[in-house]
């Protein structure tokens, strides 16, 4: 037995009402559960209760053992002393309120449908990676889809919470936020860790006093990087060593270390030094990308904005000293594009649109979402399996949220689809 398991009970009232009698034997009526408190204090806030035949309005307190009141200390705290019933599964002690009243009790262990808490512990334990994959199907349609719209909205916050931060630490410079968030994600998923701590290396204000020169950009970057350390042969990379040193010198920067930069086993595309090679012509084109970005009406307008071919040594060479086989543009393919829009440009939309109030950087964010197709993954596969296909971007989102915060976490009871699930038993 969990309290959340409890709290799940007390907040949705799942019991047989006509049972519901506190522990002397006094009948209650619940007129309101109360707000679920997931701060300290009483578990469920303003509750409204019939006992016998007096009305009461106050706060509920949620316990496995009415013992366990004791053993919180609640006896001493003046903050559970308008508690006006105490939600226990066993009833292993009588308990008075600061105050020294005796405090109403109600036991569950006889009244909650055996049937729930029996579903509830088989979703809890279930090796399965979906644990209500084989029921899953029996859930409303209209249940399913809403929930998919409050997923959205948690995973968009979550983002934006750790935008906020980047936001503070730069004095709210939203071009410094933006360059610093797609640098983030230019590493997703093996070189996240790196591409942030360069960010924090190389402030884009240092970038921007050097615009429209792509090399000396490709210098600062690349350098800081610690990806121009060692020997090279080709002449281009003796140039920006060159470049870097006299910058580094100037600005006095500190460089994080080459070996912190993974290379194995990811396509040559992914390679960092590429990847910075293609930022670099980015920052040089779009002078405040960011506000850019605000003015695109369009995904195609926003791709356009990242589909800028780098410099001609990287026509032909994916890192230092090795020439590729076969000459390319150079452009960021659509998969890299498509997932920086999901991952870095709809967040910082939706974030932008929060802080300022600004509702049409809020839409355009999810409509961004809606215009971009399904991701494919190993998540998303798993979906279809079950036959829950998404339509596009903004569906993929929800359902990783979806898999990441609920399923994996056996959040079940917090989830609309496990609540429905629970509550049809």
């Amino acid at each position: 037995m969990t309290e959340e398991f409890l709290h799940y009970i007390w907040k949705h009232a799942l019991l047989d009402r006509s049972k519901l009698k506190t522990t002397e034997g006094k009948p209650i009526e619940i007129i309101q559960t109360g707000l679920h408190n997931h701060d300290s204090g009483p578990d469920f806030f303003s509750a409204k209760l019939k006992i016998d035949n007096t009305l009461w309005a106050g706060n509920v307190e949620v316990h496995i053992n009415a013992s366990d009141w004791n053993a919180h200390k609640h006896q001493f705290d003046d903050a559970y002393k308008n508690v006006i019933l105490h939600v226990v599964w066993n009833n292993d002690a009588n308990i008075t309120i600061p105050g020294g009243f005796a405090l109403h009790a109600l036991e569950l262990k006889n009244i909650v449908p055996h049937s729930i808490h029996a579903h509830y512990e088989e979703f809890r334990n279930s090796a399965k990676r979906i644990p209500c994959e084989d029921e899953i199907h029996k859930v409303n349609e209209l249940t399913r889809v809403s929930w998919m719209d409050r997923l959205v909205a948690e995973r968009l916050e979550r983002k934006t919470s750790v935008i906020d931060t980047k936001l503070k630490k730069s004095i709210n410079d939203w071009e410094e936020t933006f360059y610093q968030t797609l640098l983030r994600n230019l590493g997703n998923p093996i070189n996240t860790e790196p591409f942030e701590r360069l960010g924090s290396a190389l402030p884009y204000k240092i970038l921007a006093k050097h615009r429209p020169n792509v090399f000396e950009i490709e210098a600062l970057l690349l350098g800081q990087a610690g990806l121009l350390e060692g020997k090279f042969k080709d002449e281009y990379a003796q140039k920006l060593q060159k470049e870097y040193s006299y910058l580094k010198h100037k600005y006095g920067l500190t460089p994080i270390t080459k070996a912190e930069w993974k290379f194995m086993r990811i396509r040559p595309p992914h390679f960092p030094t590429f990847r910075l090679a293609q930022l670099a012509a980015i920052l040089t084109k779009h002078g405040r990308l960011f506000r850019l970005i605000m003015e695109a009406e369009k995904v195609d307008d926003v791709a356009k904005l990242l589909s800028v071919s780098p410099s001609e040594y990287w026509h032909t060479h994916y890192s230092f000293d090795k020439e590729s086989p076969r000459k390319t543009s150079g452009i960021m393919g659509k998969p890299m594009t498509e997932m920086l829009l999901i991952n870095a440009i709809v967040p910082l939309l939706f974030t932008y649109g929060k802080n300022t109030g600004n509702e049409e950087a809020c839409d355009k964010a999810l409509e961004l979402l809606h215009s971009l197709k399904a991701e494919s993954n190993s998540v998303i596969t798993k979906w279809a399996s079950l036959k829950i296909n998404a339509a596009d971007a903004y569906e993929t989102q929800a359902l990783l949220q979806l898999k990441k915060e609920y399923c994996d976490k056996r959040k079940c009871i917090q989830c609309a689809i496990g609540h429905e699930l629970l509550k049809k038993k």
